[in-house]
């Protein structure tokens, strides 16, 4: 590389240290060489024995001045000092006309190596200068011509120029190919960066996200297309203008202060702004405002990113709807009461009433008018409550037909004066949902108007109760003052009281029992007679009862309700059954055309696989199906009614018959009682024993009786407790059969049969 293109000298230059170190050697051991051959001349010439002395001196100064770091002072004293020496040696020997003009040709060569430009120049014009001093003295023949008789020291002074003269010439090759590969390693980085900020230039031009810079005083230096796109900009028409009426409009005024603030500290700041977008729709975009620095700290722009958020902020309040409000009635759900109730519990502990509230026959009103019809009265339900409730109370609801409504607190009222308004409310509830509710129903080919009334129960606690009481805790508390409501009959409410916990837990206890005592066979079966009106025996209806190892005969009302409630009833159902087979088959007596009559839950009938289990039954005990009658109520056929017909056909077919108990007390119609494969009709004991003093349920009797004949139907006539209630039917229906405690309370098997042998006949 030439030197004039050489950076100033360093004393940690690796070129530098190594050419100074090679000149300082070269003029040690040449002046010492040259020193030695005029000593052994005859004639010593001392004036070029004390010139060379001095360049020894000077080339060790130089060697000890590298070796200690000081390669900058070393490379001076040198190139100087043997500029000086050289001068003394040409004038001495010849001037222009000596060998020694060599010298200082390799001395500027060298200068322009280690000591740069300046001194170069330098070194260049004192050379030229002396150049011409010598050309002007050796025209006055000023200076006595050359003297080379010693041939040894100019071969040794040759020999120095050649070597450091090839040094200089190789280490020169040697840094120009450095540099060479340096420079092409730059420029391949600087194409790599090229393409790099190339790359970066085009994502950020195409990037959807708005991106915008800004210098220190907030005026736009750049915007990318997505920006000026979003804002209805031509290209460059948002440069130069501020960003605060521009790209960061919209904010509020408390988070342009925060902005400012975090500009002041050097800070990244972001927050969400709303602005209309280019279709005038309201937007909502996220915003990032974040400093540009230097390799130094030094914050020079301010970089902008917004990222539009409208879609996922719908999506996420879509999200929090479908989590905290039915879609169904629009009302917020159970997860929006427990989280309500939660922010309650710990808000000054005062009690507000919550009301669960449960639609009366819902499941039977669903099925037969069908869940389209079922849902918009769920609706009509739901708007009726949404608009009388009272300022600050709220409704939801909880699922199928359970509502809950929470009031607002009343501070510094007596809780009893609290629970007395929320039964008052209550009241109003009951009389808003028996007002007409208006549904739209199918009619031919179009739409009509309908009205129904709903009768509901409702439960009632207070919440919070204590300090901790929990959401949870609450929601169980009205949840069984409105089991303790249901039981009592549609239209009524219920406060919630510690006794209701104390039912609850026992009904638990004889839940988990209850599973205990099916597998441990702990059920046993009674058996409660039919007679005709000659007193003859025709039959018995099996009824299940659970002797408890501790507390003895459970009574059937205590235990049945808890199994259908907790779904045990299929499995009572079942092992009722399978008992009732293997009993007909082996210990009934034989009265002709006796038969044994089951009863069915609906859940039982119900299952997948119920036909073939009650045919497993009846090979594996050897029963004759002749002789078994299955007695259902209406609800067994409310529902899939082709997959109930279907089932009853399937058992008919084996000589099974049907019994429709508790006939008249619901909802049942002719038009699928005459298409079921029913055999009997057992009238409930209510008409029973009310007949004889009441004409409405006289007449009641007299229309069931009616239908019996002429869907020629056996008659059971349940509930006789007295010889004036059996003349009373039998009248009506000669034919007709009793049951109830008038012919005798339901025995066990054993005690059955020895009390029956008087009634058989023959």
């Amino acid at each position: 590389m030439p030197p004039a293109l050489l950076p100033r000298t360093k004393d940690d230059d690796a070129t530098l240290v190594a050419l100074v170190k090679v000149a300082g050697w070269t003029v040690l051991l040449a002046a010492f060489g040259i020193l030695l051959a005029l000593l052994s001349q005859d004639e010593v010439p001392w004036l070029h024995v004390w010139l060379h002395l001095g360049a020894v001196l000077l080339g060790l100064v130089t060697v000890l001045g590298v070796a200690r770091g000081r390669v900058v002072f070393a490379a001076r004293c040198v190139v100087w000092g043997m500029w000086v020496l050289a001068t003394l040696v040409t004038i001495n020997n010849g001037g222009v006309r000596g060998p020694n003009l060599l010298n200082f040709l390799v001395m500027v060569v060298f200068a322009g190596w280690v000591l740069g430009i300046r001194a170069t120049v330098a070194l260049t014009l004192c050379t030229a200068g002396l150049f011409g001093a010598l050309l002007w003295a050796d025209t006055q023949d000023l200076i006595p011509p050359a003297d080379f008789d010693n041939h040894i020291a100019y071969g040794i002074y040759l020999t120095g120029i050649l070597l450091l003269t090839a040094y200089m010439t190789l280490m020169s090759r040697h840094s120009y190919l450095g540099q060479l590969q340096q420079v092409q390693r730059t420029a391949a980085d600087l194409a790599g960066r090229e393409l790099e900020l190339r790359k970066l230039q085009l994502a950020v031009e195409q990037s959807p996200e708005c991106l915008v810079i800004t210098n220190l005083d907030q005026r736009i230096e750049y915007a990318n297309p997505a920006f000026e796109h979003s804002l209805g900009l031509g290209p460059g028409q948002a440069l130069g203008g501020l960003s605060g009426d521009v790209s960061t409009r919209g904010l509020s005024p408390e988070q342009q202060a925060d902005l400012q603030a975090a500009r002041l500290q050097g800070q990244t700041w972001s927050g969400e702004l709303v602005r209309h977008r280019r279709d005038g729709q309201p937007g909502v975009e996220w915003l990032v405002v974040a400093p540009v620095r230097q390799p130094d700290g030094a914050v020079t722009h301010w970089v902008e990113i917004k990222h539009d958020i409208t879609e996922r902020r719908r999506a996420e309040a879509e999200i929090h709807r479908l989590a905290y409000f039915d879609s169904l009635t629009g009302l917020p759900n159970r997860a929006a009461l427990l989280e309500r109730l939660q922010g309650l519990s710990g808000r000054g502990m005062v009690p507000r009433p919550l009301l669960q509230l449960n639609l009366a026959r819902f499941r039977t009103f669903n099925e037969a008018r069908g869940h389209a019809v079922g849902d918009q009265l769920l609706c009509a339900v739901a708007q009726r409550l949404s608009e009388h409730l009272p300022e600050g109370a709220h409704a939801y609801r909880l699922g199928s037909d359970e509502f809950a409504i929470l009031l607002p607190a009343r501070p510094g009222q007596d809780d009893t004066v609290t629970a007395a308004d929320a039964l008052a409310f209550a009241t109003q509830v009951h009389d808003l949902l028996q007002a007409p509710l208006s549904l739209a129903t199918a009619a031919g080919e179009g739409l009509s108007h309908d009205s129904c009334r709903v009768a509901c129960s409702l439960g009632i606690t207070l919440f919070p109760q204590h300090k901790g009481d929990g959401p949870l805790e609450g929601l169980r508390r009205s949840g069984m003052a409105l089991h303790d409501a249901r039981s009592q009959g549609a239209g009524q409410s219920c406060l919630f009281s510690p006794g209701m916990a104390e039912v609850a837990e026992r009904r638990f206890t004889l839940e988990r029992e209850l599973r205990h005592a099916v597998a441990a066979d702990e059920l046993v079966i009674h058996l409660q007679s039919q007679i005709n009106t000659d007193g003859r025996l025709c039959g018995a209806e099996v009824l299940v009862r659970w002797l408890h190892p501790q507390r003895g005969l459970v009574p059937p009302g205590e235990f049945i309700p808890v199994a259908e409630e907790s779904g045990l009833i299929v499995a009572v159902g079942d092992w009722v059954l399978s008992r009732a087979c293997r009993w007909l088959a082996r210990e009934a007596p034989p009265v002709p055309g006796f038969r044994l009559s089951v009863n069915l839950s609906p859940r039982q009938f119900a299952r997948p696989g119920f036909v073939e289990h009650l045919k497993a039954c009846l090979t594996e005990s050897g029963a004759d199906p002749g002789q078994l009658t299955l007695e259902v109520t209406e609800g067994v056929v409310i529902g899939d009614f082709e997959d109930a017909v279907d089932k009853m056909r399937q058992l008919a077919a084996l000589g099974i018959e049907f019994s429709l108990d508790d006939f008249g007390t619901g909802y049942s119609s002719l038009a699928y009682l005459k298409r079921l494969p029913i055999h009997e009709l057992k009238i409930d004991k209510t008409f029973v024993q009310c007949a004889q003093d009441s004409p409405d349920d006289a007449s009641l009797v007299d229309s069931i009786l009616l239908v019996a004949e002429r869907l020629r139907l056996r008659v059971v006539a349940e509930g006789v407790e007295t010889q004036a209630q059996a003349d009373f039917m039998a009248q009506r229906l000669p034919g007709i059969l009793f049951q109830g405690y008038w012919l005798g309370r339901p025995m066990p098997t054993e005690q059955w049969l020895n009390s029956v042998r008087d009634l058989a006949p023959g």
